[in-house]
C-alpha cells in the first residue's frame, strides 16, 4: 500500500473508533485506536502515533497493544511471529 492508503486507513479506524466509543466498551474503541496507531506507524507518521500513544485516558492501553505481537493463527491454534 502507498503511504497515502496506509494513513487513509488509520484515519478511517480512528472515526471507527469514536462512532464505536459511543456505543462499545472501551475494549472495542482501543482495539481500533492500537489498530490505527500500527498503520501511522507504517506509514512513518511518528507524530500521529505520539499523539495516540501520550493520551490521557486510552494512551497506555494503545501503547501496550502497540507492543504486542501480532498472532496468527495456523490449524485453528494461535501462534505469536
Amino acid at each position: 500500500m502507498t503511504t497515502t492508503a496506509i494513513r487513509l486507513s488509520g484515519w478511517s479506524l480512528l472515526l471507527a473508533g469514536v462512532g464505536a466509543g459511543i456505543v462499545l466498551p472501551h475494549p472495542v474503541t482501543t482495539a481500533l485506536w492500537t489498530a490505527a496507531g500500527k498503520l501511522f506507524a507504517r506509514a512513518g507518521d511518528h507524530r500521529m502515533v505520539a499523539r495516540l500513544t501520550t493520551a490521557t485516558k486510552f494512551g497506555p492501553r494503545i501503547r501496550r497493544g502497540m507492543a504486542r505481537r501480532p498472532v496468527r493463527r495456523v490449524g485453528g491454534v494461535a501462534e505469536a511471529f
